[in-house]
């Protein structure tokens, strides 16, 4: 019988849905998948070559340009004033799924909830305050409402 229920309360666990709070208690509202508490710290996105079939709304850390690039039907650094094109190859072995046991997305940290969104680490002057930065690290920066993001040399906000 111990084995049985052990084996059903594992089963279920693939098959619920959570939010994911870091150094949080409770979320801000019922739209947020992954949310952050108001420590001093960034998100931090490891720079790696372009993925040569990633799915659309695949953000990274280019590790060629040292950018941040979006996907959307080709790859695009992503500017303060815009998009620009380029396309290069990779190839992705794993994956971490936040809200889904699978996916059609090509990435190592993948968010597949439809009605919901990632809310960056919100920080008071964290560009002033983050100690020893690394590039690709981002947070949303509330005194400045933009999000910032550390490309190795220098914070940008965007």
């Amino acid at each position: 019988m111990k084995k049985i229920l052990s084996i059903l309360l594992f089963a279920l666990g693939f098959y619920t849905s959570a939010q994911v709070l870091i150094d949080k208690t409770a979320p801000t509202n019922s739209s947020v998948v992954l949310e952050f508490g108001t420590e001093i710290r960034g998100i931090l996105l490891r720079p790696v070559s372009l993925p040569s079939t990633p799915s659309a709304g695949t953000i990274l850390f280019d590790d060629d340009s040292g950018s941040f690039r979006y996907y959307d039907t080709s790859w695009s650094p992503v500017n303060a004033g815009g998009l620009m094109n380029t396309v290069t190859d990779f190839e992705t072995t794993g994956a971490v799924i936040i809200d889904g046991i699978t996916s059609d997305a090509n990435g190592i940290f993948i968010l597949e909830n439809k009605t919901g969104a990632l809310v960056l680490p919100k920080l008071e002057s964290g560009a002033l305050n983050i100690k020893n930065p690394v590039a690709g690290l981002l947070y949303y920066d509330t005194d400045l409402k933009a999000v910032m993001v550390y490309n190795g040399n220098e914070w940008i906000s965007y």
